[in-house]
């Protein structure tokens, strides 16, 4: 079996992959893959009639064997989808809530 990291990066990179069919007329899906610092997000860019559009969808970070979901401005359960892949609950935290009252999935 992979090393922890390279199996969450795997899995990390797959689902994140998945969000690429989002793109539309008026705003591309950028994926950022940062595999030195072990980052990675979907952005949402472009333009909607005047109006600029640069949102970040999908921001996940893994550090020392764990994944921290830093954003998730999707309806879609993050969380869940990488436990389906083989990660487990215990490996992934909510980044968004402040650590002193942060836990573990």
């Amino acid at each position: 079996m992979e090393n922890t990291l390279e199996f969450h990066q795997m899995c990390v990179k797959k689902l994140l992959s998945e969000y690429e069919s989002l793109k539309t007329h008026w705003a591309d899906i950028e994926l950022i893959f940062d595999d030195e610092r072990k980052r990675y997000m979907v952005i949402r860019a472009g333009w909607f009639g005047q109006k600029r559009v640069h949102l970040c969808l999908i921001h996940i970070d893994i550090g020392e064997n764990e994944i921290v979901i830093q954003a998730n401005n999707t309806e879609d359960m993050i969380d869940e989808a990488l436990i389906a892949m083989g990660i487990e609950r215990k490996q992934i935290y909510l980044g968004l809530l402040p650590p002193q009252v942060r836990v573990r999935m």
